[in-house]
This record gives C-alpha cells, structure tokens and sequence, in this order.
C-alpha cells in the first residue's frame, strides 16, 4: 500500500449561487473553561476565511494564495505540506506562491478545514493525545477507503478527523477531563461521557459538522462511529472500522482490541494482510501529518512496542494474580454469606408479616392471600369451601376480672387448640381481638358443621389455668359454604353469611354453632 496523504480531494461544502454573498463557515462555540487550555497559533481565523473563498465556484488559487501570502504563520504551514513526503517533490519548494500553485484550490480548501480542527488541539501534553487521536482516525479511514478500492478519499479523511472533534470542542472547557477520556480505552469513551452525565463525542461532533456544512454523509458517519453495529453507508462503514483501528494504538487491552478490529475489517471486505499493512502504518503515517500541521505529538510507538508493553504488563499482572484470586475467594465467599443471611431475613420479614404474634397463627393478612388462592382453586375444580368464624364467649370478663394478660392466655391457648385441631390444608387463623377464623377447602355445608362442632367440644373441655384455678373457656360458631365454579370472588359474601351465623349463635346463648342460611 503506498503512502498518502490527506489533502487531494475536493470538498464539498454548501454556498450561495450569486456572487454577492458567500456561505458562512462557523468556529465551534466553545464554553467558558473550568481549566483554560493555552492556545496554539490562531490559524483558525485566516482558515475560516479560505474556507469563505474557496466555497465560490469563480474562486482561483491565485485569489486565496493573496490571503495565504498575507499570513506568515499560515504560508509556512503550506511550505511544510508541499515540501512533505507526500508529494515527493525532487527540489524543496521555498515560495509561498509555488506552494499555492501546487496545492490548487481544493488542496488549499482541504488544508483549510484540517488547520481549523487541528488548531482546536491546544499545545502541550494534553493537546498532543488529542491531536494524534484525531490524525490517527483520519488517516485509518483514509487507508481502509484505499484498501477498499476508493479513488477519491478526501472525504473519508476529513470524515476520519472529525470523529474526535466532539472532544476537542470541549477541550477549552475542562481540558483535564477531555485529556483523560482520550487517554482512556476507546472503546469506553461514550460509556464515560455518559456516566459523567455529558453529551457523547460522536453527538457532539455531528453536530460541530453540521455547522461546518459539512455533506450528510459525513455528519451521519461522525455521529455512529461508536456503534454496535456496522453502518451501511461506506463512508460510515470505513469510519466506524478506523475508530476501532485507531483504537488498538489508545490504552486497554491492545491484543483483544486488535483481534476485534481484525474481526471487523473481515466484516467489512478488507483483508488480514491489508489491515496488517494499515496497523504497520498508522504510527508513521501521523507523525508525518502532525509534522506538515507544525505540530509536536511525540513518539508514536508501533506494534511492536505496544505487544512489548502489553507483555510486559502480563508480567507484572501475573506476579499480583494469586493475590487477587484469593481477594476474589473472599469476596465470593462474603457475598455467599451474605446471600444466605439476607435470604434469611427475608424469610424472617415475610412470616412477622404474615403471623400474629400473640398466637403464632395466621394474621388477618395472611388469611386474605388464602381466601384469594383457596377460593380460585374451589372455582376451577368445582369443589366446596367453607369458613368458621369462632368469638370467644365472655371474652371481656377474662380481661375485666383477671387482666390483660390472663385474656393473652386465653387466646394463645385457643390458638394452639385450632393448630392441634385442623386437618392439613385447613388454615385457621386469628382475625383479630378474640376472634378466630378456619378456611376448610373442599368441605360441604355437612362437613364444615361437624368440624366445627367438634372444635367447639374440644373448645369446652380445654382447662385454662388462671390467677384463681381453672377457667371455662367456650366461643360460638358461625359457618358458611360456598362452591365453584364462579366462586374466586365470594371472599365478603363468605365472610358475612358466617358473621351473619354467628351472630344467630350468640343471639340464642352462645357455645353454639350456627349455619348461615
């Protein structure tokens, strides 16, 4: 693959037809900064107004070569990228006007947008990360257009440039902060900026092109170079493979992310041996660029030394690894003890809400859930259900005559006998006060008055011992029976006709039981 370099295509950007009104190409709008970033060369001026000249369809190299000529920062910038490897020249070039001559005005226009992104990046330590970020995307997706058989790649460098200038926008802003998600793996970088509750860098710089008029092909592929999936549109395509290139060259784990960006450009139509030859190119090819921009970015390690470095962090991982699997074992064993007491606390929180604790039968909460699920079972199995309602005869005089805690004895005395008592799947409970409840599935009019008359024998013969000697302890009874189908909602209907039955039975003397009607 030969070398290349970015400034040898036509840019197309949106004007005016009359002659009399240019388009306007604008700066990005930069916050106040929290840490103000020093700024390198204001270029950004004289390159704004190239770009205001070149848009005109009547515009000569010689009419903009007047501005370049007029601005000694500028024009020795257009020395150094005619004098560079890129166009090969056999005599060094030392005239501003031959330099314009062999850019033209697309190189001239070309030269211009990519002075005003690489003059965002401020000077110094920080500054260099961001810039060699921004040329190593612009020119891997200008060698995966190449590979790919693309003739005119001027749009994909230009595109590849943009992709990291969301960031630089920000630079000025809070430099310390964009100095460490370009420092970090990229492919964190979206993760990070919306973690920190910040717009992402590829919104961010889609919407920077957008101002820039830059063509919607370029905007859509700036702003989903970060996807998971791979766009459709080639531009797009070759963008989002170079910001995974690019990737392997910018911290993390440099084996996995080369595999994966291999993986893509399979994906995409470039072959091993080609993404080889890109990988093997990349650090020289941004040197070169940072060189023709004026720009220091230090040394760009290859391959090579990545692997070095990577291996020698195994080693030093290697040497801490035993340490950190016992670390792990503590903490798994931690967190199995954990689980195991939260399990049983929840256990511990469910049965305290759904027993009483007086008793230690089921609340009245407890007997809800009951009625919902033994009620929908009677329903769809067309079975039978009844419910006894017990009320302690007298309870009053226990409390009135012997306290308080006497009556407590009378009712988890009850209690146990109703626990003693049921048959399994009954489910007696305490609905409050001195009174008790028992759901009997699958029990009929005839059988749930047996079963309650016996319970009210039991009841009777039960001897409570109290502050004076024994006690007599009898309740009344009032029973009720539903059946399915169409019974899942009688829980109040239910419940009234037996409140309705032991109201009989207490209305004729109590220690009685009573069938609803």
């Amino acid at each position: 693959m030969s070398h290349f370099w970015p400034f040898e295509g036509v840019w197309r950007l949106n004007y005016r037809d009359d002659s009399t009104e240019v388009a306007t190409i604008p700066m990005p709008k930069l916050a106040r900064n929290k840490k103000k970033a020093k700024a390198s060369a204001p270029i950004c001026a004289v390159a704004t107004k190239i770009l205001q000249m070149a848009v005109r369809e009547d515009c000569s190299a010689e009419e903009i070569g007047q501005v370049v000529i007029g601005d000694p920062a500028l024009g020795l910038r257009v020395l150094a990228l005619v004098n560079s490897s890129a166009f090969s020249l056999r005599n060094r070039v030392s005239d501003v006007k031959q330099a314009v001559a062999l850019l033209g005005v697309r190189g001239l226009r070309n030269l211009a947008l990519s002075l005003v992104v690489s003059d965002m990046a401020p000077v110094g330590a920080e500054g260099r990360v961001l810039l060699a970020n921004s040329l190593r995307r612009a020119l891997a997706a200008q060698g995966i257009a190449r590979a790919l058989g693309v003739r005119q790649t001027d749009s994909y460098f230009t595109a590849g440039l943009f992709l990291d200038v969301g960031l630089l926008s920000s630079a000025r802003d809070d430099l310390a902060y964009v100095a460490e998600i370009a420092r970090g793996p990229a492919a964190h970088r979206v993760v990070r900026e919306r973690a920190a509750g910040n717009v992402a860098h590829p919104t961010a710089g889609a919407e920077l092109a957008q101002k820039y008029n830059l063509p919607e092909e370029t905007v859509q592929a700036i702003a989903c170079h970060h996807d998971e999936e791979i766009p459709t549109e080639p531009l797009a395509k070759a963008c989002w493979l170079a910001e995974r290139f690019a990737g392997v060259f910018e911290g993390g784990d440099m084996l996995g992310a080369k595999n994966a960006a291999l993986a893509a450009a399979l994906d995409v139509g470039i072959s091993s041996e080609d993404a080889d030859e890109i990988f093997e190119s990349i650090p020289e090819w941004v040197r070169t660029s940072a060189e023709a921009f004026d720009r220091d970015i230090g040394e760009q390690p290859d391959l090579e030394a990545l692997v070095e470095d990577a291996n020698k962090s195994l080693v030093s991982m290697n040497q801490h690894y035993e340490t950190l699997v016992r670390q792990l074992q503590t903490l798994i064993d931690e967190k199995a003890v954990l689980e195991t007491e939260l399990r049983a606390a929840n256990s511990r929180l469910a049965a305290e809400a759904t027993t009483d604790e007086l008793t230690g039968l089921p609340n009245k909460r407890a007997l809800q859930q009951t009625m919902t699920r033994d009620l929908a079972r009677a329903s769809r199995q067309e079975q039978p259900l009844s419910l006894v309602v017990i009320d302690v005869d007298h309870f009053k005089k226990f409390n009135d005559t012997w306290g308080h805690s006497t009556g407590d004895v009378v009712l988890r005395n009850v209690g146990a006998l109703l626990l003693d008592f049921v048959r399994a799947g009954d489910v007696p409970a305490r609905y409050g006060g001195e009174e008790f409840v028992v759901v009997l599935p699958n029990t009929d009019e005839e059988g749930s008055e047996i079963a309650a008359e016996r319970l009210r024998v039991r009841l009777e013969a039960m001897v409570v011992e109290g502050p004076e000697g024994p006690l007599a302890v009898t309740a009344s009874f009032g029973v009720a029976t539903v059946r399915g189908p169409g019974c899942e909602h009688e829980a109040k209907n239910l419940f009234d006709r037996a409140d309705a039955a032991l109201y009989v039975a207490k209305e004729n003397g109590r220690n009685q039981v009573s069938m609803a009607a």
